[in-house]
């Protein structure tokens, strides 16, 4: 299976990362309780962001 293009550019090179945020609370105690994972676009940097806790894999988008 291809890897899928971006739909803002038309490239087919991503950059997987973690991304950490805080809610409103968890701020008040320097902690990060939402976890996601961000798949870029190395290109142009069009990113799309997936729930770390999900079921569904941001990897099986990229490598099928």
């Amino acid at each position: 299976m291809s890897t899928p293009l971006c739909i803002s550019c038309g490239s087919n090179k991503w950059k997987a990362d973690v991304v950490l945020m805080t809610g409103k609370w968890a701020r008040l105690f320097n902690y990060s309780n939402k976890k996601y994972d961000a798949i870029s676009c190395v290109n142009c940097g069009y990113t799309m962001f997936f729930k770390k806790d999900a079921n569904f894999s941001p990897l099986e988008l990229i490598f099928g």
